[in-house]
């Protein structure tokens, strides 16, 4: 599969750090639910979701984007708490602001800074957010890896996230088959397994990317006790033991990807890292 350009993963222009010159660089005491104290002109005026903000510079109104991560849809069971975590890193604190050029749809792509802690990165490495692989590189990788583990954040189930009951795994995954990429999109698959002992519905289960923009949302299908269904990329006809996505487009990236199994509430059910 082709590198995917950073403006179809999410965020618009590619990440570099010398793009242009900061937006702003300016301290701030910042405050999550009303406008801050402005110091040097900027200020975070609203926590959107766990990756979103709106800025006051200079008296205007900003949406930014962070760079670099992804964190989970606020309609996803662990979006709210991102968005507190997001909060919880801004709030009260002395904050520098750099812009990196606008995403697609038209917001600043910022690296945020609070009180010399880099915002980014920690959200990644308390577990609230994905790193991407065309973003800040294996630093940040390393950190979502070892959060994983940890079983920390949107990584790990609680009440608000609760672990279902079938056991169903990322059992393996095709990103990069062999031949010209948007030829053999058949051929590019994630396959999955019921390691349990009885038979799971998967209606409302869901395999997605880091980016969000690719998500598939499982229908009426049974996943028998040790069975595999096989995921392919492209278009064709169902069967007991694949599926079709119908995406026009190669899903799973050869730059590197994060591939998830949500379970119907939206909690991380398996995972795996892709190059």
């Amino acid at each position: 599969m082709p590198t995917v350009p950073a403006a179809g993963r999410g965020y618009g222009a590619p990440v570099s750090r010398s793009l242009r010159p900061a937006l702003a660089v300016a301290a701030v005491a910042a405050a999550c639910s009303s406008p801050a104290a402005v110091t040097g002109g900027a200020a975070v005026e609203r926590v959107i979701d766990g990756d979103s903000v709106e800025l006051r510079i200079e008296g205007e109104l900003v949406e930014a984007r962070l760079i670099g991560i992804n964190a989970p849809e606020l309609a996803d069971c662990q979006g709210p708490a991102a968005r507190d975590a997001l909060a919880e890193l801004v709030e009260d604190r002395a904050l520098s602001v750099e812009s990196f050029g606008r995403d697609r749809f038209g917001r600043e792509l910022v690296a945020l800074g609070a009180e010399g802690e880099d915002v980014n990165q920690a959200l990644v490495e308390r577990g609230w957010a994905l790193a991407l692989h065309d973003g800040e590189g294996e630093a940040w990788l390393d950190a979502m890896a070892d959060a994983a583990s940890r079983r920390l954040g949107m990584w790990g189930m609680d009440e608000d996230c609760p672990p279902p009951s079938a056991t169903v795994v990322i059992a393996d995954v095709e990103p990069d088959p062999p031949g010209p990429d948007d030829e053999v999109l058949d051929q590019e698959w994630i396959e999955l397994e019921n390691r349990g002992a009885d038979p799971v519905e998967l209606a409302g289960w869901a395999v997605r990317d880091e980016s969000t923009t690719n998500r598939y949302v499982f229908g009426e299908v049974t996943l028998p006790p040790g069975g595999r269904i096989r995921l392919r990329t492209g278009s064709g006809a169902d069967a007991a033991t694949e599926i079709y996505w119908d995406s026009p487009a190669g899903v799973w990236s050869n730059r590197g990807e994060t591939a998830l199994l949500l379970a119907p509430s939206g909690a991380i059910v398996d995972h795996r890292f892709l190059g």
